[in-house]
């Protein structure tokens, strides 16, 4: 199993070209499942339990709290 992330974004907004937010828009996070000898529903089953205890997804999926400092010298 792995993860990776894919988004969407406005480079306009990324280099200040226009007023519009500099995130992403969306994020997709593609889990890859590798497994030999298993149906479309085991591994869409796979992808329910992968997705339920992902620390990636769980964090990208609910709010977490970000906090911005300077890092010392």
């Amino acid at each position: 199993l792995s993860t990776r992330l894919v988004g969407d974004l406005d480079l306009q907004g990324l280099l200040g070209l226009a007023d519009v937010p500099a995130g992403y828009r969306q994020i997709r996070i593609e889990m890859d499942i590798r497994a030999t000898n298993a149906t479309d529903a085991q591994l869409d089953e796979l992808l329910r339990v992968a997705q339920a205890h992902s620390p990636v997804c769980n964090t990208v999926c609910r709010p977490v709290p970000v906090e911005i400092v300077r890092a010392p010298r």
